[in-house]
């Protein structure tokens, strides 16, 4: 078999392909490799990865860093892959990476199926001798050695402790053979390595005394109690201390005192009622259940209410069968309101006593606590909750060591040391989906109700923020007050400032939905609490990171830190590299905080910060994007230089669309001037991305706060904006009248400049109106006053539009001459865009003449310009030529055709059923 990959870990980290040894490279691009190899078949999360490699502080080129050593390690398992090709080996998914590797092909796999083997014959005590020893031959030295680390660590230690384990289990076989010659021999070393393991010391006696060496045997137990009693303050256990008096007697074969059996804990909360939804996250905790000799650890974290503790408890309700030796409960309250997070030690102490052990023999010392309970577990199958965790140091004494038990950890923050250092499973609960939500409603207040108010029903979940405690909440007040309709609920909850009070319950404070925020809220230190109230005055729904740091007015770096603890603990969410975003009653969460925390004027400069950055950005953005009518005049000056290129401004523009919509709604209450300057300088933006529903509510926000601020000019630019909004979205009759009202306050403030923009948009609108003698004459008066005020663009962008109303009225000749003049202005001047939409209607106009291949030629420069300006309604029109030029090559004119339709719809563009009529055709 070709690129057949083998990795060895149970040594220095190897790997072959096809038998050849392969050079792994630098330490950390190893240590991906043992995170991968570890988990063969399962999807590793990058987050994930660079946890296992830096641990909780890595670098900020960390995230690129996993990327070059996942496509290193690519070029070394499959050599002759083309660049392109996807891998057959380290496949990419949504969701990670995943490593493929048959169950023989990694030693520690191969060794834990000879263990298993070995567990399956042990009443052929031979047999399951030599299953132990094929396993324990795998070793070549220290488990991963020299892999760095901290997830390399904890995974070098757990296979120590499995080899231990096997060696102790194949010990006492042996001795059952009567092999104990051998096993005194073996177990004389191992005692000196592991100096409090009570397990090895007992077979070495036993080998000893049944090789007639009772003396010895006797000393190896006065030598163990006397380092139990100096280093931990305890006595050997009970079955060791057995083990000696029956050694003291001279017994035959000495056996162990079988001890009184102790009670089995079965200490699981009860299940939540109505418990709904969450099948992949239960299948995923089912896959992880323990099934061989090692322990699993799962931190389930997400924001308060989402309902982890929910899960964990139902999940361990269904697995409980599968952990006979007990299953135990502690709520360490890392976020309670009302108590302290327990420490570990009380914890420990609690456990132990739950597990048998008499409170005189649990020692005081934290270490010994948690020494004496990984032994209580050594080798039992236990399944331990640990609720409401607050730190990774508050939960790792609470870790078992060998034993085949499973520990589920809940907490409201990430716990990225239990993934880095400890080998967690990481699952981030997030809220339900909108069907999840709707059967936890129906579920709580049953089917006939949500049946005859479906869609109250359903706006109720969503105002809920598909927040499992939220909508339980909202369930019993419907359940409780018989009269009360989910319409009335959801009523009640659409005020955003009265919503937070409607979701709490009357006699239980602690389970509203604002307590359970509370508690993740108190548990912060100032300057992150600082961040979270302040994040609350940003009126989108999600915040860049720079935007974060004008609000708070910190540094960037101070910010992002500061973010990074807000994530960690599930109080925003990281969307994207750098953009945040917060639940929705998060959200109102925060904005109560920062009016009752946050004095007057704290929350008016932050409001400033933010108003006067985004200004500053769009402001940027603005100029370096095309066409070149910005009209940064009605402007402050630039205050900043941030892009570089028309992409980096588009892309930024872009990604703060729905944000810059509503900061300038913000800077109307706030009466800032921003509020119409914030549109003006996205002109450009809007110009070329056709964001329709953006440019007419931002422009209408404009006009308003221009009129306030008693800025004609800038009112009438607004106005003048929100006609060509409409033009674009076919609302002729709407442009007309806008275009008309700018006109009128430009003649009477006398710009004839904005006058001769607002003749060329009259004529746009008489021709989207079919009115093509009005038009003609608007356009002619409009090329007059353009030529007046010397403006080549405003020539320019006049006979652009001509064109286009000279070829809706027949006369393709006239169409093309105007649209070859306007290409030239265009061009002398180096106006990109307008020379991108010249060649558009140059290209329209040689079609309708019949001139194709000249056409083609026109509609390819064309898109050769508009991809990479941003301009979608215009590359949409000359994709559409491009495939109608191509219709003798159909598959050529099928894929540009769809491309062009995709945008149609997205505008829906009358040329839509067209083109659909066209690709029918075609099919």
């Amino acid at each position: 078999m070709q690129n057949e990959l083998r990795v060895s870990l149970l040594g220095a980290l190897a790997a072959t392909v096809d038998g050849e040894e392969l050079t792994l490279g630098p330490p950390r691009q190893r240590a991906v490799l043992a995170v991968l190899a570890l988990r063969a078949n399962h999807v590793v999360s990058r987050s994930e990865l660079i946890d296992a490699v830096w641990g909780d502080e890595p670098p900020a080129s960390a995230d690129n860093g996993i990327h070059t050593y996942v496509a290193g390690l690519r070029r070394l398992f499959e050599p002759g892959r083309a660049s392109r090709a996807p891998s057959s080996v380290l496949l990419s998914t949504d969701a990670g990476y995943l490593l493929k590797l048959p169950p023989d092909s990694s030693d520690v796999a191969l060794f834990r199926t000879y263990l298993d083997e070995a567990g399956r014959v042990r009443d052929r005590p031979a047999e399951a001798v030599a299953a132990f020893d094929r396993a324990l031959g795998l070793w070549r030295g220290v488990a991963l050695d020299g892999v760095p680390g901290p997830f390399a660590a904890v995974e070098r230690a757990r296979l120590a402790e499995l080899r231990l384990t096997a060696v102790e289990q194949r010990a006492a076989l042996m001795l059952s053979l009567g092999r104990e010659a051998e096993v005194a021999a073996e177990l004389t070393t191992l005692v000196s390595a592991h100096p409090l393991r009570e397990r090895l010391y007992g077979l070495l006696m036993s080998a000893l005394y049944r090789g007639g060496r009772q003396a010895e045997a006797l000393a190896v137990y006065a030598d163990l109690r006397r380092l139990l009693v100096e280093e931990l303050g305890i006595e050997p256990g009970p079955e060791l201390r057995g083990l000696h008096e029956q050694l003291l007697v001279g017994l035959p074969d000495p056996q162990p005192e079988p001890v009184a059996p102790a009670l089995v804990p079965v200490q699981l909360p009860h299940e939540v009622r109505d418990f709904t939804g969450r099948e992949k996250e239960l299948a995923r905790l089912a896959d992880a259940v323990p099934v061989d000799h090692s322990p699993v650890l799962v931190a389930i974290t997400g924001t308060g209410g989402v309902g982890k503790t929910a899960l964990a408890v139902r999940f361990a309700h269904q697995v409980a069968s599968r952990f006979p030796d007990g299953q135990l409960h502690v709520d360490l309250r890392g976020f309670d309101a009302s108590a302290p997070p327990v420490r570990p030690a009380a914890a420990l102490h609690q456990l132990l006593q739950s597990l048998g052990v008499p409170a005189e023999r649990v020692p005081e010392d934290l270490p010994a606590k948690s020494a004496l309970y990984r032994s209580v577990l050594a080798n039992k199958r236990v399944l331990v909750l640990l609720d409401n965790a607050r730190l990774a140091d508050q939960v790792r004494p609470l870790l078992p060591g060998r034993s085949a038990s499973m520990v589920l950890v809940t907490s409201r923050n990430h716990l990225g040391g239990l993934v880095a250092r400890d080998g967690a499973h990481s699952m981030t609960l997030s809220t339900l989906t909108r069907d999840e939500g709707l059967a936890l409603l129906t579920a709580a207040v049953g089917a006939d109700r949500v049946a005859a108010e479906p869609a109250a029903a359903a706006k109720l979940v969503e105002l809920c923020g598909h927040l499992p405690l939220a909508i339980r909440i909202a369930a019993e007040r419907v359940v409780t007050r018989p009269h009360l309709t989910l319409a009335d609920l959801a009523g009640d909850l659409a005020d955003e400032r009265d919503r937070l009070n409607v979701l709490a319950t009357g006699d239980d404070e602690d389970t509203a939905v604002r307590a359970a925020f509370s508690w993740s809220y108190l548990a912060l230190k100032p300057d992150a609490a600082r961040t979270f109230r302040l994040i609350g005055l940003h009126p989108g729904a999600e915040i860049g990171l720079a935007a974060v740091a004008a609000l708070t007015g910190v540094p960037v770096p101070r910010a992002r830190a500061l973010l990074d603890v807000l994530a960690s603990g599930h109080m925003v969410e990281e969307v994207a590299r750098g953009r945040f975003r917060l639940h929705d009653l998060l959200r109102l969460y925060a904005t109560e905080l920062s009016a009752t925390e946050e004095s007057f004027t704290s929350r008016d400069e932050a409001v400033e910060r933010l108003l006067r950055w985004y200004f500053d950005k769009a402001n940027a953005a603005g100029t370096v994007i095309g066409p070149p009518d910005h009209p940064a005049f009605l402007l402050p000056p630039l205050s900043t230089q941030d892009f570089a290129s028309h992409d980096e401004a588009f892309t930024w523009c872009r990604a703060e669309s729905a944000n810059l919509a509503a900061v300038a709604k913000l800077a109307e209450d706030q009466h800032s001037p921003t509020a119409w300057q914030i549109p003006v300088a996205l002109w450009n933006y809007f110009i070329v991305s056709s964001a329709l529903d953006e440019w007419t509510d931002t422009y209408r926000v404009a006009e308003r706060a221009a009129a306030r601020d008693g800025n004609q000019a800038a009112r009438a630019w607004a106005i003048h904006g929100q006609g060509l909004a409409a033009f674009r979205g076919q609302r002729f009759a709407d442009a007309l009248e806008l275009f008309d009202r700018a006109l009128a306050i430009r003649r009477e403030i006398g710009d004839r400049v904005g006058a001769a923009w607002s003749l060329t948009g009259l004529g746009m609108a008489y021709g989207g109106l079919r009115r093509f003698d009005l038009a003609a004459d608007r356009f002619g008066e409009a090329l007059e006053r353009h030529a007046e005020v010397g403006s080549w663009f405003g020539e320019g962008g006049t006979r652009l539009f001509l064109s286009d109303i000279l070829r809706s009225a027949g006369q393709h000749e006239e169409s093309l001459a105007s649209a070859r003049r306007a290409f030239e202005v265009m061009d002398s001047h180096g106006a990109v865009h307008g020379k991108a939409m010249a060649l558009v209607s140059i290209g329209w106009a040689q079609a309708k003449l019949g001139h194709r291949v000249e056409a083609r030629d026109s509609f390819r420069d064309a898109l050769g310009f508009l991809r990479v300006l941003g301009d979608r309604k215009s590359l949409a029109e000359a994709l559409h030529g491009l495939g109608e030029m191509s219709t003798g090559q159909p598959e050529v004119a099928r894929t540009h055709l769809l491309e062009a339709l995709t945008i149609y719809e997205d505008y829906d563009h009358p040329l839509t059923p067209e083109v659909r009529a066209r690709l029918h055709e075609l099919a």
